[in-house]
């Protein structure tokens, strides 16, 4: 298994983004109750356009407490759409406030296993969990980008 966790601030309190979060979660439930989520790599090329690969996962997304009964976290599972060498996941999703309670982050928390058997794990040794930390990296910037105001946000493009 290979573990992932990557985070973004939000320009909200931890309470509102917690509040949008989910809201935004809920809002592109299928009638299933999963959600497709675009994950993709962007790679930077020099003087020219990024490139970008992108593939749709199925997510399941269900907010619960947590074990000490303190706060609420999301747990998050998906699975790839369609056909492909790509991993599932399975993790956590927290809203965590800042010192500056002006200001919260979301993390992702969780770890996937290489498909593709021993081939696979290599793949992932020399260069597949840096393209899913970059994937899952760009996904929580996109969420925290959707969950702060216009205004505020130094990742809009």
């Amino acid at each position: 298994m290979t573990r992932i966790c990557v985070e973004a601030k939000v320009s909200q309190p931890a309470a509102t983004t917690e509040r949008l979060l989910e809201a935004y979660m809920n809002g592109r439930k299928r009638g299933d109750g999963s959600i497709s989520l675009p994950l993709r790599v962007r790679f930077r090329q020099g003087g020219g356009d990024d490139l970008a690969i992108a593939h749709d996962v199925i997510v399941h997304f269900r907010k619960v407490r947590d074990a000490e009964d303190l706060s609420d976290i999301f747990f998050v599972n998906w699975m790839p759409s369609g056909e492909g060498p790509y991993p599932s996941f399975s993790g956590v999703m927290n809203v965590v406030a800042e010192a500056d309670k002006r200001h919260s982050r979301i993390e992702l928390d969780g770890a996937y296993a290489a498909p593709g058997g021993v081939l696979g794990r290599a793949f992932d040794a020399m260069i597949g969990s840096s393209i899913a930390r970059s994937s899952l990296a760009d996904l929580i910037e996109r969420l925290a980008a959707d969950l702060t105001p216009a205004t505020s946000s130094t990742t809009r493009q």
